[in-house]
């Protein structure tokens, strides 16, 4: 089970009810923190692992958040180097979400710090390259180590192993 912890303008974009006393998230990547983010024309949701920063891109829609979640999530996991079997199952565990309001201050910071190098790392790259791209970016609070390498340290990896394989 997944919990998106969103921001006021993401449930209001997206209609959703949050709950006022959620579970704790069964995922290996914790809770997401979800806005929305502008880039030209594009309207797209920006989520990070609470745990790991780790980051996803995708398109502001209805059919697409928070339905078809996992399957961006899938091949971020995959282009990060985790393994097949592992990166299904945590993209499966997406299916079953609950929704609820955002809870730390520092991850809203953390969520706006990289909603803005998004932007400038967009420029002609498809969402999954600007995640993978940002994913590589050293992260204050994760004492300048980077998404994709805590990450697959969760996952009990060598946290130097594979780049992008994208």
């Amino acid at each position: 089970m997944i919990l998106f912890r969103c921001t006021q303008r993401a449930l209001k974009r997206f209609r959703l009810t949050p709950e006022s006393t959620p579970p704790v998230p069964t995922s290996r990547l914790g809770a997401w923190y979800v806005n929305l983010l502008n880039y030209g024309p594009q309207r797209l949701v920006i989520c990070l692992s609470e745990r790991t920063l780790l980051p996803v891109l995708l398109p502001a829609r209805n059919s697409e958040f928070p339905v078809r979640f996992g399957q961006y999530l899938l091949p971020v996991l995959l282009g990060i180097g985790i393994p097949e079997l592992l990166a299904r199952e945590e993209a499966a565990a997406a299916t079953d979400h609950i929704i609820a309001r955002t809870a730390s201050r520092q991850m809203l910071g953390t969520l706006n710090d990289f909603s803005r190098c998004a932007t400038h790392r967009m420029e002609d790259r498809a969402l999954l390259e600007t995640a993978l791209a940002l994913a590589e970016m050293p992260s204050k609070s994760l004492h300048y180590d980077s998404p994709d390498r805590v990450t697959r340290g969760g996952f009990g990896l060598d946290p130097r192993q594979s780049e992008h394989a994208v």
